[in-house]
């Protein structure tokens, strides 16, 4: 027998659409319909709809409807047929067999669900005892609350104890292992907890079911976080940790971040500023792209600020890539050095996170910065081969009509950055000084205040000085250090042509140009109060730039 449109038919009749959506939402009678707040988006006034006569739903709010079946597939995460025998099982309607079902399969999955939901209820129950004051402790001090605590059903695992627990509930030693709850030690032969003495953090699918665990040590045990082994339940290149509470807060319209860790996932959820995912210890794959794309159009990538953390970002854009749609990507944000999602909350809130969230870069900006950062854009040799890089990037992306609007952007890019990098001529790095005398001699005394003056003048207008590339790349700058500081300006302003005053500052400062900045700041002191007075014109910025280079630096002789 098969699923057939008079099954589905007769099965929406036997049970009232009010009554499945009421065991969530606090439904009211209005004459035909029923209304209540949608729970589908944050609202504060009723505008969800429920007509049982005609089985539908609708939100006037946020324009979402559906009938009994998508309801249950949008709110529990159930494929279709899931959501079939979901109903099916309400209305007490047998089901019809699809295809063959392997009985014992389906017998072993129920046995090792229960188990690991009881082992699950064995870890919640001992974090809450005096076995547990450690961890429970430890938790506190990182600022969780109890409400946070039992949302996200921690737990402790003791030193001992699962194995004989799991014994009094009749949970088989094959299920146990199955699970991987239960291990065998390869010198005695003897039985034993595969989680001792660690924080446990319940692993759930989208229907809400406790699949696996993940576990932090609290001593010296390595490693220090630890997975359950993968099960005919669990697979961790396909799950997302914490699911089904970045579902209810997606719901209220907060952005989604994609963190790496347990405790990111927690403390964002915490803060009420947004809901967060993360992958179970492995790099994001594909299959975990996806899923989040369930929840939200646009995902932020928000990895920590270290240097693995960074790494993770590369790799994730070109996973990301291939599988985009049209509607769908993700935008990168960029945390502070040997700062996670977690450690941001507890210096500096949830605005700062706020903060982080707002300054996230489109998914096309990213993959242009992280892939111009590997490369000095000042060297024509070095600019051509990025160019190569970005190009063959962009073909990854399988979606056609993403790879043409990913490849005119990015070639409208590339012609910027040659454009700064040639005169009207065409010819690189030239024209521009021509006008210049060659022969003038740098004054001896009063070069570095100049030079100063000019990189200052540089950074404030950095526009400016992306038109006057040609010239300023062909001065000696009399310094070494401020030699170095120019380059290193010219390559950030390459990798990203959009940055301000602010971002540059912040740039130069990360590659220790601290001293520099202050001594720059210092002797423009009155230069800065005229521009700020005259809105830091600059017209006026560009004639100063011209009188300086003019009058106090010679080009570079050939």
């Amino acid at each position: 027998m098969t699923i057939t449109p008079e099954f589905i038919e007769n099965l929406r009749g036997k049970v009232s659409l009010s009554s499945i959506i009421a065991r969530q939402v606090k439904l009211t009678k209005r004459g035909t319909r029923s209304v209540g707040l949608c729970p589908f988006h944050h609202e504060k006034t009723p505008s969800f709809n429920v007509n049982d006569e005609e089985g539908f739903y609708h939100c006037f709010g946020c324009g979402v409807s559906g009938d009994a079946i998508s309801y249950l597939r949008e709110t529990s995460g159930l494929s279709f047929i899931d959501a079939v025998r979901e109903l099916a099982s309400i209305a007490s309607v047998p089901m019809p067999e699809i295809g063959p079902i392997d009985r014992s399969k389906q017998k072993r999955q129920i046995a090792l669900l229960s188990c690991i939901e009881s082992a699950s209820n064995f870890f919640q129950s001992n974090l809450k005892i005096e076995k547990g004051e450690k961890a429970l402790d430890y938790l506190k001090k990182r600022g969780l609350t109890e409400k946070i605590i039992d949302e996200f059903h921690l737990g402790y695992a003791p030193r001992s104890g699962l194995n004989k627990f799991l014994k009094s509930i009749e949970c088989t030693e094959e299920v146990s292992k199955l699970a991987g709850l239960i291990s065998t030690s390869g010198r005695d032969g003897k039985n034993y907890d595969y989680f001792r003495d660690r924080i446990i953090f319940p692993i759930q699918n989208r229907k809400g079911q406790v699949i696996a665990f993940g576990a932090r040590s609290l001593g010296d045990s390595q490693p220090k976080y630890l997975n359950s082994p993968e099960s005919p339940s669990f697979s961790k290149k396909a799950v997302l940790y914490g699911w089904i509470q970045a579902r209810e807060r997606v719901r209220r319209n907060l952005p989604l971040l994609l963190v790496e860790g347990y405790m990111d996932v927690i403390a964002v959820t915490a803060s009420e500023k947004a809901a967060a995912l993360a992958p179970l210890g492995t790099a994001l794959t594909t299959d975990q792209i996806t899923l989040a794309w369930k929840l939200h159009d646009e995902p932020i990538l928000c990895f920590d600020g270290d240097l693995a953390g960074r790494n993770a970002a590369v790799k994730a854009i070109k996973r990301i890539l291939p599988v985009l749609e049209p509607g769908k990507t993700i935008r990168i944000s960029t945390l502070p050095e040997n700062i996670d999602p977690d450690d941001l909350i507890r210096q500096h809130g949830g605005d700062g996170l706020l903060l982080v969230i707002n300054s996230a870069k489109s998914l096309i900006d990213a993959a242009w910065s992280q892939n111009a950062s590997l490369y000095k854009l000042s060297q024509p040799e070095q600019r051509a081969l990025f160019w190569q890089e970005i190009r063959n990037l962009v073909r990854t992306i399988a979606n056609n009509q993403i790879r043409a609007a990913f490849g005119d952007e990015i070639e409208r890019r590339i012609k910027v950055m040659r454009a700064s990098t040639r005169n009207d001529t065409g010819a690189l790095g030239f024209g521009y000084i021509s006008s210049f005398n060659r022969t003038i001699e740098r004054p001896k005394t009063g070069a570095l205040r100049r030079t100063q003056t000019l990189l200052g003048l540089m950074i404030a207008f950095p526009k400016i000085a992306i038109d006057k590339f040609d010239t300023l790349s062909e001065l000696e700058f009399g310094d070494l250090h401020c030699e170095k500081m120019k380059n290193h300006l010219f390559d950030a302003l390459f990798r990203e042509p959009d940055l301000d005053e602010r971002a540059l500052r912040y740039h130069l400062s990360k590659l220790g140009y601290n001293q520099t900045l202050s001594e720059i700041d210092e002797m423009l002191a009155d230069l800065w109060n005229d521009n700020k007075k005259a809105n830091k014109k600059s017209d006026e910025a560009s004639q100063k730039i011209d009188e300086i280079i003019s009058l106090s630096l010679a080009p570079r002789r050939r």
